[in-house]
């Protein structure tokens, strides 16, 4: 009886499968850690933070992903002064020698896997493909950093993406709504952004803000984002609604998660 279950084939999930292949050949064969000059901690842009999660979220239990954060993000900001992170224990803190930000990390790989709504595409996916895709999206490729303070509401930056019906925890239409805040314009995360302005304006405009975080894969060449399924301005379910969507989306997130990968590598050398 036949599974239901996607099977190798041309198009988008060919051309899906093969990026994996040539993603798994570079991991055998060219996997190497990295060390920032100057510095004494080892990056390693493709180990996979759930490894020392103790089988809980990176983000908050992996130790060697916030050590990651502290050293990529601790480098000058676009105006020149120094951005420093400190490391409390529990958490991170940000600091320009004036004002002093509380941040976490923030993973990038929205796959939807475990997602209700999605869970009829999910079946109708390779397993591999999933699998392979998630672990891409738990290394340092992958996380960013964001205030983790509560202030004036209800959410956190991290938990309004998540929880925002037209972000479903994408971070590609995240950056378009990051876009629009250095824009002054309106987006479904503006009023959550308005209560971390601080953290925001270190960076200048978006192009600093892109630039300071290794960004540049997820914009072209003018700084416009780069949205990974068909975008009507959030008016439509962020989620993939049919098997083609969903693969060239997968397509796009394995993409663009990789090349940043790569980018920190490179920074780092």
């Amino acid at each position: 009886m036949a599974s239901g279950r996607l099977i190798p084939s041309g198009g988008l999930l060919g051309t899906l499968l093969r990026r994996i292949e040539c993603f798994n050949l570079h991991i055998a064969c060219d996997m190497q850690i990295s060390t920032k000059k100057g510095a004494t901690l080892m990056i390693d842009v493709w180990f996979d933070c759930r490894q020392d999660a103790n089988n809980k979220d990176p983000d908050q239990h992996s130790p060697t992903l916030k050590r990651y954060h502290a050293e990529l993000w601790a480098k000058p900001l676009p105006d020149g002064r120094q951005l420093t992170m400190l490391d409390q224990g529990a958490y991170l803190i940000a600091s320009d020698g004036r004002c002093q930000i509380p941040v976490s990390s923030d993973n990038m790989a929205a796959t939807f896997r475990s997602w209700k709504r999605n869970r009829l595409l999910v079946e109708q996916m390779l397993r591999e493909v999933l699998t392979i895709v998630e672990y891409i999206g738990w290394t340092i490729g992958s996380e960013i950093i964001f205030p983790s303070e509560l202030r004036g509401g209800t959410q956190t930056i991290n938990r309004a993406r998540g929880w925002h019906r037209k972000i479903g925890d994408r971070f590609d239409l995240t950056l378009e709504c990051i876009a629009r805040w250095y824009q002054g314009k309106d987006s479904p995360l503006a009023d959550v952004f308005d209560r971390y302005d601080d953290f925001f304006e270190w960076f200048g405009d978006f192009q600093g803000y892109v630039d300071f975080f290794l960004l540049q894969d997820f914009v072209d060449d003018k700084y416009q984002v780069k949205i990974l399924t068909d975008f009507d301005d959030f008016q439509s379910s962020p989620l993939p609604q049919t098997v083609e969507q969903y693969t060239a989306y997968l397509q796009g997130l394995t993409e663009v998660l990789t090349l940043r990968a790569k980018r920190i590598e490179r920074y780092i050398n």
